[in-house]
């Protein structure tokens, strides 16, 4: 291993998003990914997660899928792509070993992130729904101009693949929360989740949030401000998940100047 790049264990290794970071990693000249970890059940422990063929051609280690972490772990930082629970017991281990950690696991609850910020007071962590840099802009955007969003009538809408587990996603959650949070309320309080109605109207001032499942899209995000005589659509689409993937990694290398504290990806770019 060069001397230059740092080394990094990815949790959730066998996940469509820890492949995803698998895959960049392989031909970055940056990182090394040093050891991988999946659930205990899962039936591929001990899968070589680089073929011979891509060990030869980048000069690889034979990395294998581990499903417990080493006590012996020396590791620069973590990337965890997995599950909440999954997660915060990482994040734990991440605090006794002093490992900054970086997490884009969705679906975590308000006690498990306020799990994670305390255990932040010891070492850095990044924890965001979305580690692309065009997402973040657009939040970016919104924030900006809160201002005129506010007199318009808004609604998000979100479409992922068929495979995506929680609903709405994280990204949107992030958009609801980057819209109520500027405004000075609490997402629960203005969101309306469409659904089955014959008699409801929009009522000022509400969220509407639409989920979309199907096919094998990666991702697509859509803020919809509804005004006077004029509409606004704000759209991103992640064509490939390397985008989620290089993020984590370029963020995860970021962090690691950080001795401690709770991030997110706006505080990092």
């Amino acid at each position: 291993m060069s001397k230059n790049k740092k080394t990094l264990l990815v949790n959730g290794a066998l996940g469509k998003m820890g492949q995803a970071v698998i895959g960049v990693c392989k031909n970055r000249n940056d990182v090394e990914i040093k050891h991988v970890l999946e659930m205990p059940i899962h039936k591929h422990k001990g899968y070589s997660i680089y073929s011979e063929r891509d060990r030869k051609k980048f000069k690889l280690e034979d990395i294998r899928v581990d499903t417990v972490i080493s006590k012996s772990l020396d590791v620069d930082f973590i990337i965890d792509f997995s599950t909440p629970k999954s997660a915060i017991a990482l994040a734990k281990k991440a605090e006794v070993l002093r490992v900054p950690f970086v997490t884009g696991t969705t679906g975590f609850n308000s006690k498990q992130i306020n799990e994670l910020k305390k255990i932040s007071k010891k070492i850095p962590i990044l924890q965001s729904y979305n580690m692309s840099l065009g997402i973040n802009l657009l939040v970016k955007i919104i924030k900006d101009n809160i201002d005129y969003f506010s007199s318009t009538d808004l609604e998000i809408t979100e479409t992922h693949h068929k495979d995506k587990v929680d609903s709405p996603s994280g990204t949107a959650l992030l958009l609801a929360d980057t819209i109520s949070s500027s405004l000075g309320k609490k997402t629960d309080k203005i969101a309306n989740y469409r659904g089955k109605s014959s008699s409801l109207k929009r009522k000022k001032g509400e969220l509407g949030m639409t989920v979309i499942r199907g096919g094998d899209v990666v991702g697509e995000h859509k803020i919809s401000s509804f005004g006077e005589m004029e509409n606004v659509y704000l759209t991103h689409q992640a064509l490939g998940r390397e985008v989620f993937a290089n993020g984590a990694v370029s963020l995860g290398l970021k962090l690691l100047k950080k001795k401690k504290g709770f991030f997110s990806v706006q505080d990092l770019i």
